[in-house]
């Protein structure tokens, strides 16, 4: 009965876009040209994630632009300074060469959520050993044990972390991140200064951000703070400026700019070195407006931002039709996914609905291949 009553409401996607706009996007295969290099940063979001999401984000996106996915071969290094991992590799596709940079961000914020541990029925794996031993002592319904185990005690702690007195060490912690990605992508040769590295790649070099949940966030507040102090500034607009696409998985934005409001609705913007924007992206695109130049003679564009939602997933908003859309003031293209069967007309696993977008066959293709799919994918 329950598999006479699956359904996969959104298998061929949705798109959407504010008061009926344009729904067409690129993909990478637009973006890369023979000869030429592109560059793609990978940012997870909230749940403890390790070297395989890096590994299959990136074996995702080459075997979609027709690459051999066994080819996927990633370097890890440390990021100065930091606990962050990055996983770095050049692959060469027929349009152009790939240069993949994945930050694995998650450890920072391991030995805190290991205090939710003993709340946990099956432990993560993350969990230490002491505590794993562990066994839960009360009785939860299959439902509520996994909603409790991960979107509440390993994912969305992340974000109550991010959003709390941690937000600043993890912010400084992801500047480093992203520019040593940018200063030596692909897994280039470490430089002397990773900031000037990056202030120093061309302009006509594209680069495409693919983000999941939280990671939208964290990875856009980064740039945002890189951009706005004096001895980073120059790096983190070089880098915004190369921006041509963004691909968020499980947008997070309208929820989370909610911590950075007032009572009244008001934003609360300090202006102390601490303060964040709202919105990163918005606030990211209004500098951007004023100081659009010319890129090999043609005039420069603001990147686009695409969205995948599915609406079965607790911690994703579609954004097009939000508020907070009409207030960040930049277009975005919404696409409606369904990550996984629903049964019954009841429920989609949770787990699935929020963790599926970079294994969903059709957000692979998008990101690829954009929408109409590129006449450069087969």
């Amino acid at each position: 009965m329950a598999m006479a009553g699956c359904s996969t409401p959104y298998k061929s996607p949705v798109f959407a876009a504010k008061d009926g706009g344009a729904t067409t996007f690129n993909g990478i295969a637009d973006i890369l040209e023979k000869d030429k290099v592109l560059d793609v940063l990978f940012v997870h979001g909230m749940c403890t994630h390790d070297a395989d999401w890096a590994k299959g984000a990136v074996q995702n996106v080459y075997s979609a632009l027709g690459g051999n996915g066994a080819a996927v071969n990633l370097l890890p290094v440390a990021v100065d300074g930091t606990g962050i991992v990055l996983y770095q590799q050049t692959l060469e596709t027929g349009r152009g060469k790939l240069r993949a940079n994945a930050i694995l961000w998650s450890p920072l914020t391991t030995p805190l959520k290991a205090q939710l541990c003993y709340d946990q029925t099956n432990k993560s794996a993350s969990c230490p050993p002491a505590e794993a031993a562990k066994t839960y002592p009360y009785q939860r319904a299959t439902l509520n044990r996994i909603l409790k185990d991960t979107i509440l005690d390993d994912c969305l702690s992340d974000a109550m972390i991010y959003q709390g007195r941690a937000r600043d060490d993890i912010n400084m912690q992801m500047q480093q991140a992203v520019l040593q990605a940018v200063a030596t992508s692909g897994g280039a040769a470490k430089v002397a200064s990773n900031a000037a590295a990056a202030a120093a790649v061309p302009q006509s070099v594209p680069l495409v951000v693919v983000t999941e949940s939280l990671g939208s966030k964290v990875a856009f507040d980064a740039l945002y703070k890189l951009s706005t102090k004096g001895e980073t500034s120059a790096a983190g607009a070089r880098t915004w400026d190369r921006i041509t696409q963004i691909f968020m998985g499980a947008n997070q934005l309208p929820i989370l700019a909610l911590a950075d409001k007032k009572l009244d609705g008001t934003f609360a913007f300090r202006s102390d070195s601490r303060g964040y924007p709202e919105d990163p992206i918005s606030a990211l695109m209004s500098a951007r407006r004023g100081t659009m130049s010319l890129v090999d003679g043609e005039a420069q564009k603001l990147p686009q931002v695409v969205a995948f939602t599915d609406p079965n997933d607790l911690l994703s908003f579609i954004l097009s039709s939000s508020p907070h859309a009409a207030a960040a003031g930049y277009p975005v293209v919404d696409v409606i996914v369904s990550n996984d069967n629903t049964y019954l007309g009841v429920a989609e696993l949770p787990t699935t609905a929020h963790l599926g977008y970079r294994t969903n066959e059709a957000v692979r293709s998008l990101i690829a291949c954009g929408n109409p799919k590129s006449a450069a994918c087969k």
